[in-house]
């Protein structure tokens, strides 16, 4: 794949260009006078629901982008989890109370074909995800004063919605437990956003909790507890954020660690935490998630040391990563409290940078990253010596 053919952009996201004849719309579904064209599969999340993007088309006004949650009626999915329908009220109910203009709004739920549909409004720009490609290719492009507005606007993002109450004024509970960087937009102000409120947990009067234990979110970016089959807090989500900085900042992930082999992570396991992986795959099993690859993260997740988590971060500033390893504390009773102890401290540093550094700032950096990378990435694909010497993944270009 050409650099230009990487940096053609759908309305979506970052992929790549192919001249081909598309082939005809897929109608997904229509109600009344609206139709929802399938426009991209986002993905498939751990209990059968489907994330997708639909233009909704109605007859004289022009077609609007939309993201959907879709989640079937019938079949294995719905018999071991509790009612889908009970979930979704759910959630509409939830998006009433979490009025943000930094969260996606819900436009409507629907129903069709034995298929529930959440209509939310499409957040412009850029994936999280996609953000973080960049420094893979354009080495460790963003600054300090970048990492820092991230971690500030989703720390204040989580908030708002852990300290949300009811209409009693009792505290909801509230936890995103999905906190992962596709469901997390940079928009062209450089302001972030969700794209919707995750796989929720609340204590909303009337919920329905689910029949069995399972799983929650995306694996790769779960909390310990979470993927050892243990009950999701506050410090879970803040888990979560640790990991989405961690990755952003270095391009590596506490899940794969580099030069690491399953042996070698097997051989660090005390029995306490051979049982709890073990929990952890009992768990996901009965959630019909099991997989190779969730054995290979949950095994990291018991097995991670203070020191593999030093061993990434060795380009960052002392204070940055003194915030990182408490966000990373397998032991959330060794974790920040709240997000806006998190937010504090990420304040507090950001100050000591001195200088203003906001949205538009950050808008800015990684335009100039996203052009930076267009020259890079043909010499990114072909030399395996493009990490520096002294980075874990640097390897000797090898002579042909």
């Amino acid at each position: 794949m050409t650099a230009s053919a990487w940096m053609t952009r759908s309305p979506h996201g970052m992929s790549p260009s192919r001249t081909v004849n598309p082939p005809p719309p897929e109608v997904l579904f229509k109600t009344g006078s609206k139709a929802f064209e399938l426009t991209q599969v986002l993905r498939r999340s751990s209990h059968g629901e489907q994330q997708l993007i639909a233009l909704r088309r109605q007859p004289g006004q022009e077609p609007v982008p939309v993201f959907l949650q879709a989640l079937s009626l019938t079949g294995r999915t719905v018999s071991r989890l509790r009612d889908p329908r009970a979930r979704m009220q759910e959630m509409v109910t939830l998006a009433r109370i979490l009025q943000h203009p930094r969260i996606a709004r819900l436009n409507g739920c629907h129903e069709a074909a034995g298929v529930l549909y959440l209509e939310w409004e499409h957040v412009p720009g850029y994936t999280l995800d996609d953000v973080s490609l960049l420094p893979l290719v354009y080495v460790h492009a963003y600054s300090e004063a970048f990492l820092l507005h991230v971690g500030l606007q989703l720390a204040s993002l989580l908030a708002f919605l852990h300290g949300q109450a009811d209409e009693r004024g009792l505290p909801l509970g509230f936890v995103h437990r999905d906190l992962h960087p596709q469901g997390i937009r940079f928009g062209p102000d450089g302001q972030l956003a969700l794209t919707h409120l995750g796989d929720a947990f609340s204590r909303l009067p009337g919920r329905v909790p689910s029949s069995i234990t399972r799983p929650h979110g995306q694996a790769f970016y779960g909390a310990p507890e979470v993927l050892f089959g243990e009950a999701a807090d506050a410090r879970s989500d803040l888990f979560s954020l640790g990991l989405i900085l961690l990755e952003l900042a270095t391009s590596l992930h506490l899940y794969s660690l580099p030069r690491v082999l399953m042996g070698d992570l097997d051989a660090r396991l005390t029995d306490e935490d051979g049982q709890r992986v073990l929990q952890g795959m009992m768990v996901a099993e009965q959630a019909g998630r099991f997989t190779s690859e969730y054995i290979h993260i949950v095994t990291h997740a018991a097995a991670y040391r203070p020191e593999d988590i030093e061993s990434l971060m060795f380009r960052l500033s002392p204070a940055l990563r003194a915030i990182l390893h408490r966000l990373l504390k397998r032991d959330r009773a060794e974790r920040y409290a709240t997000a806006e102890e998190v937010e504090a401290d990420l304040r507090a540093r950001a100050t000591e940078l001195g200088g203003q550094y906001g949205g538009a700032e950050a808008a800015e950096e990684f335009q100039k990253a996203l052009a930076g990378t267009a020259p890079l990435m043909n010499a990114f694909q072909t030399d395996v010596g493009a990490f520096p010497r002294g980075s874990v993944l640097y390897l000797p270009t090898p002579a042909f």
